[in-house]
């Protein structure tokens, strides 16, 4: 800055180049596009006003980033709350378009700005698989990240000894799965789910249901599905049903059709009831029979008139299906409340609880404008969870409170094509060097989806023209390399990122299995399988783990002297017997 003030002839003489470049740049674009023959025009958004070509600004910026982390604290006493945000589909790349469209949306270029929790402390690499599958699906990837054990294609709440659609072994007490649901409750917390798909949807399933098939959601798909599946219980009836799903004190999301609820009788794809129930007034009635205040609301006005600090059930199912795209939400009393909306009423409710709470929010339709190649619809979502994580940190105390970021998968779109700086992240590029046929193709594409467009016309593909296409449009799918037979795009099998602040945060610090998520939640909050120990690891981290190695000496499992004696023995014997 003080080489800027003291050379003001010299900043004003490089603002003129700088102009005169930017100015022959967009008159030898004009020229190329006009021997094209095309008309492309994408918006390009400003860079910002630094000193970003200078080496001291970059150097500067290192600094004060490395200050950061050398001052930054490690909380190491108990978590009383734990918050687990999981945008469905959110990988990497799905996440760097985000925070660009975030900052252009601001009028700024994009690529120099933050998301919130791109700024969080701790920050890791989670592997996706499923024990089954390469690129995983939802349900395998929940069950990891909520219950601490990796698990199968399709299935929830249950260990790999259970295969897609197997019921019989879903039943069995040792195939089953404790999650991180039942771990607050079984240890005085309060428990919620806020989702912008359907409550029964994969994510939040794996919550609170065992099931070896994710869309058994209700009791017609397990009748289509044959007599062995009928010993199953369907996962709406779960939730109402069966602990912890009816025990806990907040539930938001859409699917009041796989609840028996639908306010819309016409036809609807997925699960339609058949057996009659009413899931949500068995609910109402569950809670009233001990005597529990309850409320439930399928607007957003009704969700505002509920009194959360004077409720200790809510439940409010907004849509038959998922809930609306948020580009496509009505926002009137009458319409869907955003994903903002249901977290600050759900924190507001579970807030009240003396032992703290746990709660998962699940940006779900982040993955639905993944699958259809509707980027703008995706990244929209994703920055409306964004708005959610805002108002959470600042509603909560993160001094006690562990806040986490996470994805379940990837998703096959990239960012490609070297354009050039705060070009629209929807917009396109095109380069004559780089693209043999001379036509515009969209910054981010997609590997395969309903986007393929490519014709034969006996010498060469041809692919379509976007040069008259508005490519910004909520409804535009980029050309995608390979159709797929479902006109839904793939997920991704690369690791996911996990963003964590609060205590114990700093345990996310590598390349991670993504089971590992459970085990830091519990770890932290002293529950589950890390409850009996709480007192040692909460003093000293590492006095957990001496005193771990200790117990398991005095059982004599070869960890402690007994241990190591025991297993000399048997090496001798080995011997003896081979002589």
């Amino acid at each position: 800055m003080l080489l800027a003030n003291n050379n003001q002839g010299d900043f004003t003489s490089h603002l003129y180049l700088k102009v005169m470049e930017v100015t022959v740049r967009c008159w030898a674009v004009c020229c190329v596009l006009a021997v094209l023959g095309t008309c492309v025009e994408s918006e390009i958004f400003p860079t910002p006003e630094t000193r970003e070509s200078d080496t001291s600004y970059w150097m500067e910026h290192g600094e004060r980033e490395l200050q950061e982390a050398l001052s930054r604290p490690q909380y190491t006493t108990k978590a009383k709350n734990v918050i687990l945000f999981l945008g469905d589909g959110m990988g990497v790349t799905v996440n760097t378009a985000g925070r660009i469209m975030k900052g252009q949306k601001e009028g700024k270029s994009g690529e120099e700005g933050y998301l919130v929790w791109d700024r969080f402390p701790n920050i890791a690499l989670l592997k996706t698989y499923n024990l089954d599958r390469q690129v995983p699906d939802s349900a395998g990837t929940a069950t990891a990240f909520l219950a601490g054990v990796k698990a199968n294609y399709y299935t929830v709440g249950v260990n790999g000894n259970v295969k897609i659609n197997d019921c019989a072994a879903s039943l069995k007490n040792t195939n089953q799965v404790d999650t991180i649901l039942k771990w607050a409750q079984d240890a005085g917390k309060a428990t919620g789910v806020v989702t912008t798909t359907q409550i029964t949807h994969a994510t939040p399933a794996a919550l609170y249901a065992k099931s070896p098939q994710r869309y058994w959601q209700c009791d017609t798909k397990i009748m289509e599905a044959g007599p062995e599946a009928l010993h199953c219980k369907d996962i709406a009836r779960q939730l109402v049903e069966d602990e912890p799903g009816r025990n806990m004190k907040v539930i938001m999301g859409g699917g009041r059709q796989e609840m028996g609820a639908r306010e819309d009788n016409s036809a609807k794809e997925k699960c339609v009831r058949s057996d009659g129930r009413n899931l949500v007034e068995k609910w109402k009635m569950d809670k009233e029979a001990y005597g529990a205040t309850n409320a439930y609301a399928s607007t957003t006005g009704q969700l505002r008139e509920i009194d959360p600090t004077n409720t200790d059930f809510i439940m409010g199912l907004f849509d038959d299906l998922h809930m609306p795209y948020e580009v496509d939400r009505d926002t009137s009393l009458n319409g869907t409340p955003s994903i903002e909306e249901m977290t600050k009423v759900a924190l507001q409710r579970l807030k009240q609880e003396e032992k703290g709470f746990f709660l998962l929010v699940e940006g779900g339709r982040i993955d639905h404008g993944m699958h259809y190649t509707q980027p703008k619809r995706s990244l929209e979502e994703l920055v409306a969870m964004e708005k959610a994580v805002l108002a959470t940190l600042n509603q909560v105390n993160l001094t006690e409170t562990l806040v986490l970021v996470t994805a379940d998968h990837s998703h096959v779109m990239t960012i490609n094509g070297y354009p050039d700086r705060g070009n629209n992240i929807f917009g396109t590029v095109i380069n004559e060097y780089d693209v043999s046929d001379h036509m515009p193709y969209t910054t981010l594409m997609f590997t395969n989806g309903p986007g393929f467009n490519y014709t034969w016309n006996g010498s060469e593909v041809i692919r379509r023209n976007l040069s008259e296409v508005d490519t910004t449009h909520k409804d535009f799918e980029p050309l995608a390399a390979v159709p797929t037979y479902s006109g839904s795009e793939t997920h991704g099998g690369e690791d996911v990122a996990v963003f964590a602040q609060g205590p114990m945060a700093h345990l996310f610090h590598r390349v991670h299995e993504q089971s590992y998520v459970a085990h830091v939640m519990a770890y932290a909050a002293c529950i589950g399988p890390y409850s009996k120990n709480c007192q040692y690891h909460i003093e000293d981290p590492t006095n957990y783990y001496n005193h771990v190695k200790n117990q398991r000496g005095r059982h004599g499992d070869g960890s402690g002297a007994s241990g190591a004696m025991a297993n000399f023995v048997l090496v001798v014997f080995t011997l003896l017997l081979c002589f």
